[in-house]
């Protein structure tokens, strides 16, 4: 009897853990409108249509896109990943194998802004601006990003926090031999 409420138990804690991976997935879903419309978007260097669009980006990274138009300047945003305040409900209920989870899949994080919406401006040649977009985003550019975002009241204070100390960390982390 106790080996049957035990093996109970156990079936219970692994199918609870990992809830933000069951509720928000590892993928967030982003809007991504322009004026005029019709312009071309890329997530990471990767084409990812025309505006407007949604699309699809890994939760556990931060992304950039780039949007553009003949004839008008190129834009560039950055999508910014933080802690979900969900977090802390997600170790309450699920314990730290459903952080854990969470953790490794990036269904911990949600991308800030949410919906992105850019006005194009003419260019002043007549072409396209062409910039060369970034791809990999600094430390202190993702703690810009962080601080714009909590001043904006896009993410609360514990959301700005919690990340603030990941990219510290990982940061600290870089250059370190690893095992």
């Amino acid at each position: 009897m106790c080996r049957m409420f035990g093996l109970m138990l156990l079936g219970v804690c692994v199918l609870s853990s990992g809830c933000a991976s069951i509720i928000n997935g590892t993928t967030q879903e982003v809007s991504v409108s322009s004026n005029p419309s019709g312009a071309k978007v890329k997530a990471d260097g990767n084409d990812s249509g025309e505006t407007p669009s949604k699309i699809k980006l890994k939760r556990k990274t931060d992304h950039v896109l780039v949007i553009t138009k003949d004839g008008y300047e190129q834009e560039q945003r950055t999508l910014t990943h933080v802690i979900s305040g969900a977090v802390c409900g997600n170790i309450i209920a699920g314990g730290l194998i459903g952080w854990g989870v969470d953790a490794a899949t990036g269904a911990q994080y949600k991308l800030v802004p949410g919906t992105v919406h850019v006005d194009l401006k003419p260019a002043k040649d007549g072409s396209t601006a062409a910039k060369a977009p970034a791809t990999q985003i600094s430390a202190e550019d993702r703690m810009k990003n962080l601080k714009e975002l909590l001043d904006q009241n896009k993410i609360t204070k514990e959301e700005y926090e919690a990340t603030r100390l990941t990219i510290l960390k990982e940061e600290g982390n870089k250059g370190q031999p690893t095992m």
